[in-house]
């Protein structure tokens, strides 16, 4: 290192010159002048009265050979009573004659101490006016001066009192003014060090403040952006809410159907002082017409994510969903299409809309149709929690069993399965999302959540409250927490058997029957067969004994009755398809086989891999013509069962 370096080195250290200093300069000076401004009004009361007992009366008795003391003492209280006017003057008529504050202070102490200093340097043996000195060199400690202006103020008095003593020769040989001087230098030098000390104690507690206030003014200024992007965000998702809250339909005709709703996002917010909330559960039920019957179409749906992502894909769902049932009122097409076909098709819809999103964007949910008359239960379960009877009191899952992934995953192409439920009057189907089972139970000693993991908490839920929507929100609450989206649907079925089964009549045509007497055993119902009050099980006896007695026509009209007041009825279901068939045969309508087309692909949506039905299907298309379609369904039955004989033999057919 160079001498010029090394000199630096030491010179920074020793007036501890660091970065602070220089970063926080003007800042500390203005600081310092605010601190001299505390100190004006009462530094110049007391500057206006505390030499004027020495000059009126004490200068006059120990130094009478020295009159200009007077001169100096009133000087200082001269300009102290300048300095109270132009305070005064300052406050009612808003000027700045005494300055920013350390103006004030210079002035004074330029002239306390170097006048101080001037007339102690001339009477420098009395060791009275040397103490004098002495108190005003160390009052100068404390004001709160930078170390620029104590070391010139402090080298001034000195330069002052070394003149005074040339000037005027003052006898320092006695021990008593040695004394004095001694303790002079040892002032002068307390007073540079504590100065020294004192303005770095005040500097530092400067910089902490100062940097305190700093780090609260940037997190102020975090906090106003972070305030300003939450009012954004909760602009989004009010906006978000208001697009989805008209897609949530909750409210359907009264009938014999009913279906109530609860639903609670988990994510709360405000916005323009009012409280909303959020999340990724949807639900809706519309009123649908479908074949001329009435139906409540229903959807619970858990869209994956939090918050807005959550709500996006809730907003897609509800939106594409809606845009299912408007088409299905109002296009005809749509309109006469079975609750399994209508069902497949929404899915189809659903599927293909979030599939585009490249699985960023799942959801789960429960498609279903439930029919007015005869509480028919048709639905999709699509990996969501399974549906729940409450029935009798006694409470429990409905096919405990996901044949679907999400919706949106890809590369999926399985076959479509619609499930079927006949529920009977007073029972209750409840549908929710897994934010009724996903609660928390509480803390471990690690401060971890413990959620819930038994799905059977929800069934007692139910069964203690009864089925009522409202008391089983309040018993989950009581049992814990929600950490996820809360949306719950029940369905009730009200509506009273109305065709009771004729329990004799048909116990003895059922007996004739079982004795191959099938004349006999329609005889029975002759009687009666205008009154048209069979009930199902009755339409389905009729139907088989005129099938067995070669009147294909009345069995098919007794057999598509039975099937109204019972959809449910899977095997009913296929042998009125293969009946419509075997009618075809007899006198060639294809509205027969249209019939039997669509009968067999309702059981084909229930029953996918179903054999027979596989090769009947194949068998109907084939007689329309459709050779395609006819293949495909046989090469699928192949697949399932490749040693068939029938299928070997309708394959043979259709090559030839």
């Amino acid at each position: 290192m160079t001498f010029p370096i090394i000199l630096k080195k030491y010179f920074r250290l020793f007036f501890d010159i660091q970065e602070d200093r220089i970063r926080f300069a003007e800042e500390y000076v203005e600081d310092l002048h605010r601190q001299a401004r505390l100190l004006h009004y009462p530094g110049s009361i007391i500057g206006t009265f505390v030499w004027l007992g020495f000059a009126l009366d004490t200068d006059r008795k120990l130094h009478p050979e020295f009159p200009e003391l007077f001169y100096f003492r009133i000087g200082l209280s001269l300009l102290s009573s300048f300095f109270l006017i132009a305070i005064a003057i300052d406050k009612f008529v808003g000027t700045k004659l005494r300055g920013k504050g350390l103006e004030w202070a210079y002035i004074l102490f330029l002239y306390l101490l170097n006048v101080t200093a001037f007339f102690t340097g001339r009477i420098a043996d009395d060791p009275n006016y040397v103490s004098g000195l002495q108190i005003v060199v160390m009052s100068m400690v404390f004001m709160p001066f930078p170390r620029k202006a104590l070391i010139l103020l402090y080298s001034l008095s000195i330069f002052s009192f070394l003149i005074a003593v040339l000037l005027y020769h003052p006898n320092l040989s006695t021990d008593q003014a040695s004394y004095s001087m001694q303790n002079l230098a040892i002032s002068y030098l307390l007073a540079f060090f504590s100065g020294f000390i004192v303005e770095r104690y005040r500097f530092s507690n400067f910089v902490g403040h100062f940097k305190i206030l700093e780090k609260n003014r940037e997190i102020s200024e975090n906090m106003e952006q972070i305030q300003g992007l939450k009012e954004k965000q909760d602009g989004d998702y009010f906006l978000t809410s208001l697009l989805l809250d008209p897609l949530i339909a909750k409210k359907t005709e009264n009938g014999p159907i009913q279906i109530n709703f609860a639903l609670n996002q988990f994510k709360k917010f405000s916005f323009r002082e009012k409280e909303y909330e959020l999340g990724g559960d949807y639900l809706s039920a519309y009123d649908l017409t479908l074949q001329d019957k009435k139906f409540k179409a229903f959807i619970n749906g858990d869209a994956m994510g939090k918050s807005i992502q959550g709500a996006g894909g809730a907003l897609v769902l509800g939106a594409v969903y809606n845009s299912v049932i408007i088409r299905s009122r109002m296009d005809p097409d749509s309109a006469n299409r079975s609750p399994e076909r209508w069902l497949k098709d929404c899915f189809t819809d659903l599927q293909k809309v979030f599939e585009t999103f490249d699985g960023s964007m799942l959801v789960s949910a429960v498609l279903g149709l439930v029919e007015e008359d005869t509480g028919t239960l048709y639905y999709l379960n699509i990996e969501h929690p399974w549906l729940v009877l409450y029935r009798d009191g006694k409470a429990s899952f409905i096919d405990p069993e996901t044949h679907f992934f999400k919706l949106g995953v890809q590369g999926i192409s399985g076959q479509v399965f619609v499930k079927l439920f006949q529920m009977k009057p007073g029972d209750k189907i409840f549908c929710g999302s897994d934010g009724k089972d996903d609660l928390v139970l509480g803390e471990n000693f690690e401060g971890k959540r413990k959620i819930n993991e038994d799905e059977t908490e929800f069934l007692r839920r139910v069964e203690v409250a009864k089925g009522d929507l409202s008391e089983i929100e309040e018993l989950l609450l009581k049992f814990g927490n929600f950490s996820d989206d809360y949306s719950l649907l029940s369905i009730e079925f009200t509506k009273e058997v109305s065709r009771p089964i004729h329990l004799d009549r048909f116990l003895r045509a059922k007996k004739a029957a079982l004795s191959k007497d099938f004349v006999g055993a329609l005889t029975i119902y002759e009687t009666n067969d205008g009154k048209n009050d069979f009930s199902s099980e009755e339409l389905k006896l009729l139907a088989r004994l005129l099938d067995k007695t070669g009147n294909l026509s009345k069995a098919l009209q007794k057999a598509v009755q039975a099937l109204n007041l019972d959809p449910a009825d899977h095997e009913l279901l296929l042998y009125t398809s293969l009946l419509s068939k075997r009618n075809y045969s007899q006198n060639k309508d294809l509205f027969l086989l249209k019939k039997s087309e669509e009968l067999g692909e309702r059981f084909r949506l229930r029953f996918p891999d179903h054999i027979k039905n596989l090769i009947h299907l194949s068998d109907v298309y084939r007689l329309q013509g459709n050779l395609n379609r006819a293949s495909f369904l046989i090469e699928r039955a192949g697949e399932l069962d490749p040693e068939n004989e029938r299928v070997k033999e309708f394959k043979d057919l259709l090559r030839s």
